[in-house]
């Protein structure tokens, strides 16, 4: 796991590289989305977003599409480890818990909506991560 990358931008990279290795694309309307969940994700990680500055939100999300970026230019291994072992990681943070878990799956179903079509192996990620998680897959 790398670590020049914080809570919000790990969390941030699931989504992304979940949206990508799904379906090997990662569509407009799926950066949409990430992006309007990027609000929320963050909150819940640091708290308060007035004791940051206005366009923290649109740094994050920018930090975090180039974090997803540079590990997917070295190889889909290297994405699909990363990802392995941050969604393991993020269990063990203090903030994380089940409701945290739950509304993290539903993101990614709606991401995996996103681009109108649901793919047998998003379903599967989907799954797999839920049950990681212990908590019910949403799709």
């Amino acid at each position: 796991m790398r670590e020049k990358y914080d809570w919000v931008d790990r969390t941030l990279f699931i989504l992304f590289s979940y949206a990508h290795i799904t379906d090997w694309e990662l569509a407009d309307s799926e950066r949409s989305l990430i992006q309007s969940k990027t609000r929320y994700i963050f909150k819940i990680i640091n708290g308060d977003l007035l004791k940051y500055p206005p366009d923290i939100i649109e740094k994050k999300m920018i930090k975090a599409y180039q974090y997803w970026y540079e590990v997917q230019e070295e190889s889909l291994d290297e994405v699909l480890s990363e990802l392995q072992e941050v969604a393991a990681q993020i269990k063990f943070q203090n903030w994380f818990d089940s409701d945290f878990a739950d509304k993290l799956i539903g993101f990614l179903g709606e991401i995996a909506k996103a681009d109108g079509v649901v793919l047998d192996s998003e379903k599967f990620t989907l799954v797999d991560l839920a049950n990681l998680w212990d908590v019910k897959p949403h799709l």
